[in-house]
């Protein structure tokens, strides 16, 4: 488990694609998936780092924060604008940040959001000052149309989040996990540089599920232990939006309030790194002033845990374009 003490989240800024699918989904598809709609860039013309910057700017003008403030900007997805350079580096200067920012990509997408609030609060509270952390994906990019199984399950989203410096201290408590040896269960086959991988999405969903709703209510335990913290001290669970059986499963293990459990699935889908952000987005009547604990899992297999105290934040509406 790792404590940190200063840092905050400021405030929280969405954008999604204009373009809304709605999902004509069975009894069954809407008791284990949960996705009655989705945004989709159905033409293939906007990036990541657009709805990054659209988040990020009017982020910037709720909190009021001058660019120059910016000490860092990290931007996590698996759908980057381009193998390199960073897409980090290409918002610092459509954001007209300082040229003296720290600025690069993490290739992360179900646990992004745990391991991007961890790696923000760890500059934040060395560095003192305000960051920009980055996150979102473009499902479209990488899910077939005619692969309908995936389709209904993932949408598009881009999520911009202000950290600050606090001389409060609040802590906050992170832990994480990796097992590569599952590293086949959700995939992209290509390398983006060899023309002979086909270039298909895997998702072995089953497997995922098997091992996620085992080892995420043991993760939390653990957390909660360590921390030294009760379920009744957390006022929300927001778990990545991976699928509703899948958060059912989890929350009921643990034994979950379900009015506890925060859920945007059937709204945007699964967004991978931008999913819980947007979740809170979604509640943002109900979240402020609050402890929240959030999960991260997936792809990788990867999955990160934090419980934080959100305080007065500020959220901006979720913007379409």
């Amino acid at each position: 488990m790792y404590t940190l003490s200063h840092s905050k989240i400021s405030g929280i800024s969405g954008c999604v694609p204009n373009n809304k699918i709605k999902n004509n989904l069975s009894n069954k598809e809407k008791s284990y998936v949960g996705v009655l709609s989705t945004h989709y860039d159905e033409n293939g013309t906007i990036k990541t780092s657009d709805l990054c910057f659209e988040a990020a700017k009017n982020l910037l003008k709720k909190l009021k924060w001058r660019n120059e403030e910016i000490k860092y900007i990290l931007f996590i997805s698996q759908t980057r604008d381009f193998i390199f350079p960073s897409t980090a580096c290409i918002l610092q200067d459509k954001l007209n940040l300082s040229k003296n920012v720290i600025a690069y990509d993490i290739p992360l997408g179900c646990s992004g959001f745990a391991y991007g609030i961890f790696s923000s609060f760890l500059f934040t509270d060395k560095i003192k000052g305000k960051g920009l952390l980055l996150l979102g994906d473009m499902s479209n990019k990488f899910v077939d149309k005619n692969d309908r199984q995936n389709r209904i399950l993932f949408g598009d989203g881009g999520v911009a989040v202000g950290i600050d410096y606090s001389n409060k201290i609040t802590k906050s408590y992170f832990s994480f996990g990796t097992d590569g040896s599952g590293s086949d269960y959700i995939k992209y086959d290509s390398d983006q540089f060899n023309n002979n991988f086909k270039k298909k999405f895997i998702m072995k969903g089953g497997n995922v599920f098997q091992y996620m709703s085992k080892k995420i209510p043991l993760e939390i335990q653990d957390l909660l232990k360590k921390s030294k913290l009760k379920l009744d001290n957390i006022n929300f669970f927001v778990p990545h939006q991976a699928s509703k059986f899948l958060i059912n499963k989890i929350s009921e293990k643990l034994k979950i309030d379900k009015k506890k459990v925060l859920l945007s699935l059937k709204y945007f889908g699964n967004t991978n790194s931008a999913s819980i952000p947007l979740t809170l987005l979604n509640s943002k009547n109900k979240v402020k002033n609050s402890k929240v604990l959030i999960s991260g899992f997936g792809v990788g297999l990867s999955w990160g845990n934090g419980i934080i105290d959100l305080g007065d934040i500020k959220f901006t509406n979720i913007t379409k374009i």
